[in-house]
């Protein structure tokens, strides 16, 4: 989608455009409204998606008063206007954010939850409304650094690899006893060529919005349990390839598990109980992957929970 405030701009300079701006921009405000009608949305969040509602309305009215000053000749007051129009878009009435949905994950979550999690939609998009009637998912908004829409998220993408093996939750074996470790470690020593957030896709099929660390390693590169835990998946994952996750037990009152993707071969098995350090798994280059590296992501709740900067427990040399 073309950024919007270049639309807004152009339809100033070119009368042609202006009818499809106003167009778009009342789609716009109507998704809003919607979505702030939505219950997935905090108090917080619907504060800021009615004031963006409010930006909208102010600058569809000032381009239609615009247009027609500037139809009827009334050119030094269509110039007032103009101007007006181009320091409200200086001064932030264009903003650019991302929904990220977040499911609940508990042992009573739906299937349509599990498909929606970390879904990622286009700021001025209709989000949808809660899957069922107890529904606790949410749904974040999260700000584009770069301050524009040009890259839009695929929105039809998945971002985290599917659920299978998941745990048997009628498992009553007692959980083992992890030590906490304030500092995790790298999983393997290599640059951080993509971060945590939004960014543009590098390959066809994979998603707009990263939920890890893109670690550039050779194939073959050993990688480490970045704490003590349990392993509780090995295996295929689309988009991964082969992975491996570990359950790293309740930390601050939150359970966290990390998953390692894009991997050649794993050194362990399900159940297994690792240590900070043991080799689990040897880089790869399979899945939805540009060149060989390891991808790593940080959970916290219920297995495959809430994504997390993975900075808020691992620690780095850079």
């Amino acid at each position: 989608m073309a950024n919007l405030r270049e639309k807004i701009i152009q339809s100033l300079e070119n009368g042609k455009q202006l009818d499809a701006t106003l167009s778009t921009l009342s789609k716009f405000q109507e998704n809003l409204l919607k979505n702030y009608a939505n219950p997935v949305f905090n108090k917080q969040d619907k504060d800021k998606i009615l004031k963006s509602y409010s930006d909208l309305q102010y600058l569809g009215e000032s381009l239609y008063r615009y247009g027609t000053l500037r139809d009827n000749k009334y050119v030094s007051d269509a110039q007032e206007i103009k101007d007006d129009i181009e320091d409200k878009i200086l001064k932030g009435g264009i903003v650019y954010y991302y929904y990220v949905w977040h499911s609940e994950n508990s042992e009573n979550t739906c299937e349509k939850c599990r498909e929606l999690d970390g879904q990622v939609y286009y700021y001025y998009d209709e989000v949808p409304e809660m899957p069922h009637q107890n529904c606790k998912c949410t749904v974040e908004i999260v700000e584009d650094k770069k301050g524009t829409e040009d890259d839009e998220p695929q929105k039809d993408k998945k971002k985290i690899p599917p659920r299978a093996p998941m745990p048997d939750p009628s498992d009553s074996q007692p959980q083992p006893k992890i030590p906490q470790i304030p500092n995790w470690i790298m999983p393997c020593d290599g640059r951080i060529s993509s971060g945590y957030g939004i960014r543009k896709p590098p390959v066809p099929g994979a998603s707009a919005w990263h939920n890890g660390w893109d670690i550039e390693v050779p194939i073959g590169t050993p990688v480490m349990a970045v704490a003590n835990g349990k392993v509780i998946a090995t295996g295929v994952a689309k988009g991964y390839g082969y992975w491996v996750a570990i359950d790293h037990g309740i930390i601050n009152g939150v359970q966290v598990t990390s998953e390692y993707g894009h991997i050649s071969s794993w050194d362990v098995k399900y159940g297994q109980i690792v240590k900070q350090g043991d080799i689990i798994a040897k880089s790869g280059n399979a899945g939805y992957s540009s060149g060989p590296h390891l991808h790593i992501t940080i959970r916290e709740g219920r297995f495959q929970g809430t994504a997390v900067d993975p900075s808020k427990y691992i620690r780095t040399n850079f």
